[in-house]
């Protein structure tokens, strides 16, 4: 359901989503700019609204972040670029995550190459690890840095000083390449 609220002056769009698995309140700003907030289905609707605004600051600076990223060419490749690079995509990145793995020798299962909206890339519990393809675009050591950082949550599932310990040993200047990785749009 569409609705609307003011904040800091600006009439803000939102998606509410009504879920009975949800067991809290959760915002989400998409790379288009759209907000959408989903209820559990046993919160009262005047909630949403409190909640909305006591996260108007992080809202807006996100809203305001990806307006800025979305002259980022990387946000205007169309389904058509990622059939057509797919493949290619694929290749380099297993290429660089044997390279990488080397160093590391961790097992993982598959690896699919996705058209993600919001990722880089992922890694299941199960071992599992998936990339975007628009990392076929990005500059060598920031592809590499996100091949790696998936890569470390096969050990480390999480993002504690052990898992960028890990990253650090082939990717020592993971920090500045975080930062460059953050101004293309997509970040975790």
């Amino acid at each position: 359901m569409d609705k609307k609220i003011k904040l800091a002056n600006q009439e803000i769009s939102y998606t509410l989503k009504v879920s009975r698995r949800a067991k809290r309140l959760r915002l989400a700003v998409y790379c288009n700019g759209d907000l959408v907030v989903t209820k559990p289905s046993f919160l009262k609707g005047e909630v949403v609204d409190k909640f909305i605004r006591a996260k108007a600051d992080w809202i807006l600076k996100k809203i305001d972040n990806f307006k800025q990223t979305k002259t980022n060419p990387l946000n205007s490749l169309s389904r058509r670029d990622y059939l057509n690079n797919r493949e290619a995509a694929r290749i380099l990145i297993l290429e660089r995550l044997k390279y990488f793995n080397s160093f590391y020798n961790f097992k993982y299962k598959q690896v699919a190459v996705r058209d993600q909206k919001t990722r880089w890339g992922s890694c299941s519990r199960q071992g599992s690890l998936s990339f975007n393809f628009r990392l076929f675009y990005l500059k060598a050591e920031v592809r590499d840095y996100v091949i790696v950082h998936e890569l470390c949550h096969l050990k480390e599932f999480n993002h504690s000083a052990r898992f960028w310990k890990l990253v650090a040993q082939t990717i020592p200047n993971f920090h500045a390449l975080r930062k460059i990785l953050k101004s293309k749009g997509a970040s975790r």
